[in-house]
């Protein structure tokens, strides 16, 4: 079946997309009694795609895209046993990303439905944090200021995995929805914040959702 469509792919059709669409992306949260809430955001992604059909039904989309993500978060904070405040945390990350989903679908001249897997590499150029914070011994902040110690912990870069299915008319418009998810845990540097800081966010795992997309090809 490889060699097939390695074989195929000199005499393959070809094209050049723009792609663009929303992300509804939050996490998974890894813990029992921290955190209450992990409410999801609607950002975006933009980029290029590069088409190429092969045989059996099989194609191959190589991208790459700017993708926002991000998650609201609400937690209860609390160290050996002692709940000492509460931490709201917005999130959100500015990745390049690079792509390489594999297709199959039915040529149905006018339609083509398809479904796909994409693995993706990415690097984080752009975090932006805020946090407000409530401790619970009397002297209370209201106030929501950008979190630099929460941007500097964060991974830089991502991977993961989508999966998803589609539709494509006339060889020239494509839509598909796809889940994905970033593997690992969104924080990952401890050193960088304080004690009570990282057990707020320790098991905060890496963004996921889904994902709508729109390309037109040429």
């Amino acid at each position: 079946m490889v060699a097939v469509l390695l074989a195929s792919a000199t005499l393959a059709h070809a094209q050049f997309g723009i792609i663009g669409g929303i992300n509804i992306s939050g996490t998974q949260l890894d813990t029992k009694n921290i955190w209450n809430n992990a409410k999801n955001v609607t950002l975006y992604h933009v980029g290029v795609a590069y088409q190429i059909d092969m045989a059996l039904g099989f194609s191959v989309q190589p991208s790459l895209t700017y993708e926002m993500k991000g998650a609201n978060l609400e937690s209860t904070t609390s160290v050996a046993g002692w709940t000492v405040g509460d931490l709201d945390i917005n999130t959100k990350s500015g990745y390049m990303e690079l792509g390489a989903a594999l297709q199959w679908g039915p040529d149905l001249l006018v339609a083509r439905p398809f479904v796909f897997v994409q693995p993706y590499l990415g690097y984080q150029i752009v975090a932006g944090d805020s946090s407000a914070a409530s401790v619970l011994n009397g002297a209370v902040s209201s106030s929501t200021q950008s979190y630099d110690a929460l941007n500097s912990a964060k991974n830089k870069l991502e991977y993961g995995l989508g999966i998803g299915a589609g539709v494509e008319f006339l060889k020239h418009l494509q839509l598909t929805v796809q889940y994905f998810k970033n593997l690992g845990n969104l924080y990952n540097e401890e050193g960088k914040l304080s004690s009570v800081e990282w057990e707020a966010v320790k098991d905060i795992k890496n963004y996921g959702g889904v994902k709508v997309s729109l390309g037109i090809f040429f």
